[in-house]
């Protein structure tokens, strides 16, 4: 007789949440209870695995919160006084192109905090805590949201802090992340936007702690909670690596199959998806029901606000640069589309 499997109390929890957004009468603070729950159970990766199955606008609303979920605490205090919040963002800054090598990245806290309430507009009252060194993409590459929410908790019951991450990595893309706390606000929402002079001031500001800061205001957009920071540099790791393998074994082709093997990049139609991505070299002279001469793992990677011939043109760009020149660009659709 086989076994019937009854999910545990928070995962039908999250199934519920599910099904009531799909009817209209979601409860989103209920949702982040849960999913803090989740996160604090180490079940991260089964969130993710759910976000997998669900459709583009479900996906882009479960990750939302759980960016919330993993980037704000409620301070704990009297339950007659107003909710406190602890809320972890990240500001997303351009490199110089020659990076010195080991990698400074280092800024003044205190300076900063004092620049990021200024310009980000943040009220009197919150603490504003500053990372004091700026995170490569590689670097996030070994976060988790369970680590940032941890991390976020320690600082909100007033634990000695302990820096994000033991030590930096060389960036595969010319971008670092500033990471910052603000302890004690008023609600879990950070800045959603920035005028052009305090996007100014804010590069220079920086640049004069850290000359690695490249002077392009015009790239920086409004902080966003650190979570969505770690997924996209995470994704740029994860493409990178992707198109690193792929153009490898496509070198060691021999000379005439090289010349005619195709890749086929393989993306999904939909933003706000947790995805996979993954690449195939065809070659056109073998039959059809050959299939490739060699297929990749596939890469996970989550959409959120990026387009979606975004995975594909990183990938073809960096194919390209090896030398790649035969390619093409496969949209993997769900079967409703």
């Amino acid at each position: 007789m086989s076994s019937w499997y009854r999910p545990d109390p928070l995962t039908r929890d999250l199934i519920h949440l599910i099904n009531a957004r799909r009817h209209d009468h979601g409860d989103a603070d209920l949702a982040i209870d849960v999913l803090q729950a989740l996160l604090e159970q180490d079940r991260e990766h089964e969130v993710l695995t759910v976000l997998a199955a669900l459709d583009e606008e479900m996906a882009e609303w479960l990750f939302d919160l759980l960016a919330e979920a993993s980037c704000s605490v409620i301070i704990e205090g009297d339950p007659d006084d107003k909710s406190a919040y602890a809320v972890m963002g990240a500001l997303e800054l351009p490199l110089q192109v020659n990076l010195p090598q080991p990698l400074q990245l280092k800024i003044n806290p205190i300076v900063t905090a004092d620049l990021l309430r200024q310009h980000l507009h943040i009220p009197p009252g919150p603490v504003v805590s500053v990372e004091p060194r700026l995170l490569t993409d590689t670097t996030l590459d070994f976060l988790t949201l369970q680590k940032l929410h941890d991390h976020l908790s320690g600082m909100a019951s007033s634990q000695r802090r302990q820096p994000i991450a033991a030590r930096l990595h060389s960036p595969v893309e010319s971008t670092a992340f500033l990471f910052f706390e603000l302890i004690g606000a008023s609600d879990s929402s950070l800045p959603e936007s920035l005028e052009e002079g305090d996007r100014d001031a804010l590069v220079q500001g920086l640049m004069g702690q850290c000359p690695e800061i490249a002077p392009a205001p015009h790239l920086i957009e409004a902080p966003a909670y650190a979570a969505y920071a770690m997924f996209d540099a995470q994704n740029a790791v994860r493409l990178h690596r992707l198109a690193d393998e792929t153009a490898a074994v496509w070198h060691d082709l021999e000379a005439p199959v090289r010349s005619r093997t195709i890749v086929h990049l393989h993306t999904q139609c939909g933003n706000g998806v947790y995805m996979p991505v993954w690449t195939d070299l065809f070659d056109p002279q073998l039959p059809e029901d050959h299939g490739p001469i060699w297929t990749s793992p596939d890469v996970w990677v989550f959409t959120a606000d990026l387009p979606i011939e975004w995975p594909g043109e990183m990938l073809t760009n960096r194919l390209l640069a090896e030398g790649c020149t035969r390619f093409e660009n496969h949209i993997v659709e769900a079967p409703e589309n």
